[in-house]
């Protein structure tokens, strides 16, 4: 108890010897001359940044001498510091100070410094960002104080910002961390500190630009859907809502500024009219696919190109149709009764349309067997009378063929139609593959020039 108190009246017989005469607006110099240095530090524990505002939690290290806070430890019981509130000593205008036998005198104030830096957002989020904060006297100019960097244990300049224990930041990665010294044409000094930090794009990677990828691809086989499934119109329509979306909640992410588009957005953009393009197209393969005889005549251009040009190019093979079954004579036997041989030359000869009863081989492939048996029909020959009865029966065949042939032609057609629209829809997906493709690589390609500086001070 006794040497606490011993102590105590040491240390308040110093204060009393050191301020009696002390004043905090007189600059401790001996001489007008003399130059007060000034040394600065900074001790980075945190830093958050939002629109175009950063938020830092550092700690500035100010050391100066002040030869008027000097005295001798042994005259005072052995104390070598003194912990004084900052309001009653002289500060170099930038809080509890420690005062030293030796007249050193140390500030380390925590401070929330908030400094605007003009955020590029035209990379994000693969962007940089330079945060550069100044720290200068307004009042004495270099004349006066001299700012010089701060000091480590073993003497040599820190030219740098110090981390904090415990400092670790999930969402930048800083770059350079630099400080300098400045000398102005009007004597002024400062100290800059340059903070360049990376962004990590690794959130947005995995949240954003990963699924909107898994979207489009999604997306892409829409186009491998065929034309008469109804789920293709369903499938591209929620393709381009849940776009949306992810838009909308992008918003919230991205800097508010009209400076620049981000890199990000521009590739939700690019997918977005990709998405909505391939709506638009299933329209138009719908529409093809669903087209018949009796609605459009297809043009001859249309039946050369998407059904004899494109397929081969598009990886596409129509299955060949089936050999027409051709008409042959039944053999007869000898003991036929020869209204019958009348008949089935009758059935053959008669009907002026033959090309009901033969089909139009030419149509799928060159003329087959049946040419002789047409010149031999049409050769010379002596007609026969039928009966009424066998007459009818055989224009009712003429008839049910004709309507026979007639439906053939008709699902041909219509099947020639739905062909055009399989080939238009197999086109349409390697024209979105290949943009697809081609875009996203040129986005974000575009990305990697924009490279950390090598100088944080050019």
């Amino acid at each position: 108890m006794t040497r606490f108190s011993f102590c105590g009246a040491s240390e308040d017989r110093l204060m009393k010897k050191l301020f009696s005469s002390y004043n905090v607006k007189v600059r401790p110099a001996r001489s007008p001359e003399e130059r007060v240095v000034v040394r600065i530090g900074m001790t980075l524990s945190l830093f958050n940044m939002k629109d175009e505002e950063m938020n830092t939690i550092v700690i500035m290290n100010l050391e100066w001498n002040d030869y008027r806070l000097s005295w001798n430890p042994k005259d005072y019981g052995g104390i070598d510091v003194l912990r004084i509130p900052s309001g009653k000593v002289w500060l170099p205008d930038i809080v509890h100070v420690q005062a030293y036998s030796n007249g050193r005198v140390t500030l380390t104030p925590p401070a929330l410094y908030k400094c605007s830096c003009g955020v590029k957002v035209t990379y994000f989020p693969f962007d940089w960002q330079n945060c550069t904060m100044v720290f200068r006297s307004y009042t004495y100019d270099s004349s006066e104080v001299d700012l010089q960097h701060g000091l480590d244990k073993r003497g040599n300049e820190i030219r740098e910002i110090v981390y904090d224990t415990g400092f670790k930041s999930g969402e930048w990665h800083i770059r350079h961390k630099v400080s300098r010294k400045n000398v102005r044409e009007d004597l002024y000094e400062d100290i800059t500190f340059c903070l360049i930090i990376e962004r990590k794009p690794m959130y947005y990677v995995f949240n954003i630009i990963l699924p909107c990828i898994l979207i489009t691809i999604i997306a892409i086989f829409n186009f491998y859907l065929p034309p008469d499934a109804g789920e293709k119109m369903g499938l591209s329509i929620n393709v381009l809502l849940t776009l949306t979306v992810f838009l909308l909640l992008l918003a919230n992410k991205v800097p508010e500024t009209s400076l620049g588009v981000p890199i990000i957005v521009n590739y939700l953009m690019f997918t977005m009219i990709l998405v909505t393009f391939s709506v638009i197209l299933s329209v138009v393969v719908l529409n093809l696919h669903h087209r018949s005889p009796n609605t459009h005549q297809m043009p001859l251009w249309v039946h050369k190109i998407f059904i004899h040009m494109l397929p081969p190019y598009l990886g596409m093979l129509r299955p060949k149709e089936e050999t027409p079954l051709f008409l042959e004579k039944p053999a007869k036997k000898e003991n036929t009764q020869a209204i019958s041989r009348v008949a089935d030359e009758y059935f053959i000869r008669k009907p002026n349309n033959t090309n009901f009863l033969f089909p139009k081989h030419h149509r799928y492939q060159p003329d087959g067997p049946c040419t002789d048996l047409r010149k031999f029909i049409d050769g010379p020959s002596h007609y026969l009378t039928l009966p009424p009865d066998l007459k009818a029966a055989v224009e009712a065949v003429t008839y049910i063929a004709e309507q026979l042939q007639a439906e053939k032609d008709y699902e041909a057609l219509k099947e020639d139609w739905q062909y055009v629209a399989m080939v238009v829809d197999r086109l349409f997906l390697w024209i979105f593959v290949i943009f697809t493709t081609l875009g996203t690589l040129g986005i974000f390609a575009d990305a990697s020039f924009n490279a950390t500086p090598t100088d944080p001070f050019p």
